[in-house]
Formats: structure tokens, C-alpha cells, sequence
């Protein structure tokens, strides 16, 4: 479905502008009628004429037409759950760079493709995307589109963007950042179901017990550890960052994080099979609305701009004939 829409339908108005020249235009033709009256000359053709009067209201026209900036909404009709929603939130910090070897997939990439085979799976879910270092800032608010959601997913989500809140010596990433997640509007007021898909490294700093009180029952989280022994972070050239060691006790750490938020422990990259049945069971199934999604918005007026070039060039020549 699509509609054309006007963001300034008021600017339409400079249509009214067109009796400025029409008003000239007849003040120098009896004028001129005067002078061929004296000069006992022939009165001009109406051909010659209408033309010229065409042309002047056309293009104010087309410019007060343009003015109004109007657009071709298109809009479709979408079908999704209105009891639950989901995050996929993305740890990036630096360590999320790290891989098997130069030109290998980086943590961050892996969990990418992870994400994309998981939102396969729950194409009925509104899903939306965050990024978290030592706070959680959304990428997407949860959507059905499928496109959009790839899209954000390749595009917007990178290490370090945006980067951690102040400087670290040691780790930034911390999931007290999981807090805001919860208590700010991320998920939409009225969604009984909420997931909560964490994919990192899980090399943090400390864990704080309150997370417990923070998360319990409020929202189902699922932890996917992205992480494989021996994994450095290579810079240009194939260089080796010399400053990050991976961590081996990270894997125990997120376990420890996921009972302590309500999980019997988190899963690996190989567990992708897993965590869409744990997420299934977490949100379940349920009926779907229907609405209207607007979802693209084409600007016309710099077409109507474009075709004011032709009366605007018959004039000029006009004049010059």
C-alpha cells in the first residue's frame, strides 16, 4: 500500500504568488496594445499568448508544488506479537575483536551470524538490538522487519560504538549495563514476555549480586558466550595486539552470571540450536496483531523542481525570440 503525503502543505500557498507575473504579464500587453493601436499595427495572436500565461502559472505551480515537499509513504501491513519482545544485546568491547588468526571472524562477527540464524527462528517476535560496554544504548527498538533489523544488525553495531563513558585500565565491559534494559522503556509498556539475548565474551569486570534483584522476573535472559581458547586481537598487518590475553576463566564467569540472574548456565557458539528452543520456551507462542507499518518515505520534490526547468526555459526563450 502508499499514499502521497505533504510535510509542509502550507508552502502551497506560494501558488498564489502566480498572479505577481500574470498581473505584469497583462500590464505590458496593453501597454504594448496601445503602442500597435498608434502605430496602427496588427493585435497578437492568441497562440502567441496563451502559451506564455500556461507557462508562468505552471511553474509557480510546480515550485509551490515542491515547496510542500511532498512524498510517497509506503506503507504495508505487519502482523506480530503484541505480548512479548526481545533485545539482542551485543557486548562491544575491544575484546570483541579478537579471532582464531588475521582474517579470521572476530568474536563480534560470530555472534552477528549467530544473531541473524536466531531471528530466523523467532521471525514472529518484535526484536530490537543494543550495544554494551559499561552502558546499554539501544540500536533498534524491537521490530518484525526483517530487512531493518539486518540492516542495523551489519551497519550500526561495531566495537567501540558507541565507546565505553570514561576511560578503563582494566576491562569496560560491565553488565551492570543490563540495568537500564530493564528499567528504562527499551521493551514497550504492556509486554508480559520479555527476552533478553546477551552475546559476549563474558570478560568483565566484577559481577555484582544486585543484578539479581534488578533482573528477577522482570525479563528471561539467555547468555551466549562468544569466546574460543587461544584468540588474540590482530591489527593491521596481522599484527598481534601485544596488551590483550583472553581470558579462560570467562566461560565460568558467565555461568556464575547466569544463575545468578536466573539461567541454569549460558550457552557456547555452538549451542545456536539451543538458545532458539530456550528463547522459544521463554516468550512461547502467541496471537498476532495486524497494523499498518509505515515503513519507506520517497521525496518528490526535487522532481517537481526538475520539471520547472521547461516553462522556466520557454519563458526565458520567449523573451529572447
Amino acid at each position: 500500500m502508499g499514499g502521497i503525503s505533504f510535510l509542509t502543505p502550507l508552502a502551497a500557498l506560494f501558488a498564489l504568488s502566480a498572479c505577481l507575473p500574470l498581473g505584469a504579464f497583462l500590464v505590458t500587453e496593453r501597454r504594448s496594445g496601445r503602442i500597435r493601436q498608434v502605430l496602427s499595427l496588427p493585435p497578437p495572436r492568441r497562440r502567441a499568448v496563451v502559451p506564455v500565461v500556461i507557462a508562468l502559472v505552471l511553474l509557480t505551480s510546480l515550485v509551490a508544488v515542491a515547496a510542500a515537499q511532498p512524498v510517497v509513504v509506503r506503507q504495508r501491513l505487519v502482523s506480530e506479537r503484541a505480548d512479548a519482545q526481545a533485545f539482542f544485546l551485543f557486548d562491544t568491547s575491544r575484546s570483541m575483536l579478537a579471532s582464531a588468526g588475521p582474517g579470521k571472524p572476530t568474536r563480534l562477527m560470530r555472534a552477528k551470524h549467530i544473531a541473524l540464524r536466531l531471528e530466523a527462528r523467532l521471525r514472529d517476535l518484535p526484536i530490537g538490538i543494543a550495544s554494551m560496554t559499561d552502558r546499554a544504548l539501544p540500536n533498534l527498538m524491537p521490530t518484525t522487519d526483517e530487512a531493518l533489523f539486518t540492516r542495523t544488525l551489519m551497519q550500526s553495531v561495531a566495537v567501540d560504538h558507541p565507546p565505553p563513558s570514561q576511560i578503563y585500565k582494566g576491562r569496560a565491559t560491565t553488565f551492570q549495563a543490563l540495568v537500564p534494559l530493564v528499567e528504562s522503556h527499551f521493551y514497550a509498556q504492556g509486554v508480559q514476555r520479555r527476552l533478553l539475548v546477551v552475546f559476549t565474551d563474558g570478560e568483565s569486570s566484577k559481577i555484582s549480586p544486585y543484578l539479581n534483584i534488578t533482573l528477577h522476573r522482570r525479563v528471561t535472559p539467555v547468555f551466549v558466550h562468544i569466546w574460543s581458547d587461544g584468540e588474540r586481537i590482530y591489527g593491521p598487518h596481522g599484527r598481534v595486539d601485544a596488551h590483550y590475553v583472553s581470558d579462560a576463566r570467562s566461560a565460568e564467569a558467565l555461568d556464575q552470571l547466569a544463575v545468578l540472574t536466573g539461567d541454569r548456565h549460558s550457552f557456547t557458539e555452538q549451542d545456536a540450536g539451543k538458545v532458539a528452543r530456550v528463547a522459544r520456551e521463554a516468550v512461547g507462542f502467541g496471537g498476532t496483531r495486524t497494523h499498518i507499518d509505515a515503513y519507506a518515505r520517497v521525496a518528490l520534490a526535487p522532481w517537481f523542481v526538475l520539471a520547472g526547468i521547461i516553462p522556466l526555459g520557454f519563458l526565458l526563450w520567449r523573451r529572447n525570440a
